[in-house]
């Protein structure tokens, strides 16, 4: 009973989730980033340029977990249910490579590699905006106020 609770919950995360990206009014900022994690090289100066480049991490770290659904519901499907990401220290985006890794079995060599991709990926975009928030702390209820309506962790 529990196990169907929580896949609901799940799915309905991301559903929110899908939707808040599509609704995002930057989106296409997020979809011409590329794979090198470009928004992720500079450094803000202000406080300004701080909630702009957090806002496009979250999009960019939304867009990736909207980007193939069925394959990140396999991912939340096998997840440690009992075990969260502030109890080993990890960022969410290392709590799901963890994940990819222990399941590997369960996924095609090519869904593998993009899953391992995808999540190193917001593993480095969390790291980033640990960053940021640690040096602006301000920004995290600023950039949450915009379009972006779920929190960064789902798990």
């Amino acid at each position: 009973m529990k196990l169907k609770k929580l896949t609901a919950l799940l799915l309905a995360a991301l559903l929110v989730l899908s939707f808040a990206v599509c609704g995002a009014k930057d989106s296409d900022k997020a979809a011409d980033m590329s794979g090198d994690n470009a928004a992720m090289t500079g450094e803000p100066k202000t406080a300004e340029e701080a909630l702009t480049l957090h806002k496009e991490l979250l999009e960019r770290e939304n867009a990736l977990l909207s980007e193939n659904a069925e394959l990140w519901e396999k991912v939340f499907m096998v997840a440690d249910k009992g075990m969260t990401m502030q109890e080993d220290g990890k960022n969410y985006g290392d709590f799901l490579l963890d994940t990819v890794e222990a399941a590997k079995e369960q996924f095609t060599d090519k869904e593998y590699e993009w899953l391992k991709e995808s999540t190193t990926e917001i593993s480095n975009i969390e790291n980033k905006l640990t960053e940021l928030e640690e040096k602006y702390p301000e920004i995290m209820q600023k950039s949450m106020d915009g379009d972006m309506s779920m929190p960064r962790a789902m798990i």
